[in-house]
Formats: C-alpha cells, sequence, structure tokens
C-alpha cells in the first residue's frame, strides 16, 4: 500500500529519556530551510532537511551511540512508504521509522520486543562487555514496557485479594511498581545492564 506523498508519519528513539517522539510531517513542513522533531523531554530533536537535489538529510539522535547519525533518502521513499525503517549503522537497533501511523506504531512495538529479546539473550559475560552499549534512559524504557506487559497479562501481584491498581513511577535510576489500593511497592533498579538482566525474563510480579 503507497502513502499519500504528501505526508507521512515519523518517529524516532530518544537517547536522552527513552522515549519515541512521533508527528506527522508533510511536504509544506520542508518548505523551509530545515524542519525539527524534538522530544517533550527536551534532550534530543531529529532535523530533516532538503538537499540541493531535491532529497531529505535526516539528522537522527542514536540511543546507543550517544551520538548523531546523518542519512539521506529520497523524497518518495520518505514519503511514499508504508514503513520505512532506519538503523543504527554500528548496533543495527532501530532508531528512526517514518510511514502510515499505524505501521509506525506496529513498527515500534515490534522493535521494542526485539529489544527486550536482544537483552534478554544476552549471557552476563555478554553484558559485562557491554555495559555502556545503551544508556540508562533507555534500560528504564524497556523495564517499563516489560511492567506495562505484565499488568496487561494480569501477572503483577500484590497484598489486594482482587486485581490491584498498578502504577509504575520512574526516577533517575530506578521503577517502582505501587499498589495504589494496598500500598505494596516493588522497585526494580536500572544502574546498568547487568542489573536490569534477570527482570527482563521475568514471567511475574509480586510486591511487598
Amino acid at each position: 500500500m503507497i502513502l499519500s506523498p504528501k505526508q507521512t508519519t515519523l518517529a524516532y528513539r530518544c537517547p536522552a529519556c527513552g522515549g519515541v517522539p512521533t508527528a506527522p510531517v508533510g511536504i509544506f513542513s520542508l518548505s523551509g530551510d530545515m524542519f525539527r522533531l524534538k522530544c517533550d523531554c527536551g534532550g534530543s530533536y531529529l532535523t530533516l532537511e532538503k538537499t540541493k537535489d531535491g532529497k531529505i538529510r535526516l539528522t537522527v539522535p542514536c540511543l546507543v551511540c550517544s551520538t548523531n547519525h546523518s542519512f539521506v533518502i529520497s523524497q518518495n521513499v520518505f514519503f511514499g512508504s508504508d514503513i520505512f525503517i532506519i538503523p543504527c549503522n554500528l548496533s543495527g537497533v532501530d532508531i528512526c521509522f517514518m510511514g502510515k501511523p499505524e505501521s509506525v506504531e506496529e513498527a515500534v512495538k515490534k522493535s521494542n520486543d526485539e529489544l527486550i529479546k536482544m537483552l534478554g539473550d544476552a549471557s552476563l559475560d555478554q553484558l559485562k562487555g557491554e555495559e555502556n552499549s545503551l544508556p540508562e534512559p533507555q534500560v528504564l524504557d524497556i523495564l517499563a514496557y516489560v511492567v506495562s506487559e505484565l499488568n496487561d497479562e494480569g501477572k503483577i501481584y500484590c497484598k489486594c485479594e482482587d486485581t490491584g491498581d498498578y502504577v509504575c513511577e520512574i526516577s533517575k535510576d530506578k521503577i517502582t511498581v505501587r499498589c495504589k489500593k494496598c500500598g505494596a511497592s516493588k522497585d526494580i533498579t536500572a544502574n546498568g545492564m547487568i542489573e536490569a538482566h534477570d527482570f527482563l525474563n521475568a514471567d511475574s510480579l509480586t510486591l511487598e
């Protein structure tokens, strides 16, 4: 299926907070010298520029390399793709998504799943060697995603006789899962990959 060549949905992974800023981009958005898609956290932004030959240059922040990557693509690809994904050219981790809104949403979720699998399959020795390969905000983002999945599957348990009412609170180096009904809680630290490793493979979460 081909999109209208006039608009696409653009998203990228913010290396500062781990979020995925998303916005529609139309052909008229590129009528100026530069278009910026900023993350709400204020920690990063993606830029789009038209090249002299009418192509589009994207400068994308990278959550793995802690630097920006530059890519040049045609307007046909940018505005005409159902889904087009740009990975980090060093790690292969997806860092930029464009296409139909539902396709971008699905691609981001699939990418989250692949990141979780990648981290879950890694041995502790490999994780020690890759301790700094992903910044702490991305670890927090992945842990929060796992908590959300466990909640959706009804696999979070607390002191309530029936289902609790759970909230996920994110701080600098940990995630706290708390039941608003009974007050039970659990801290999940995220100082690095090694500390997060065991939780990535958890099939349930019990609050105390």
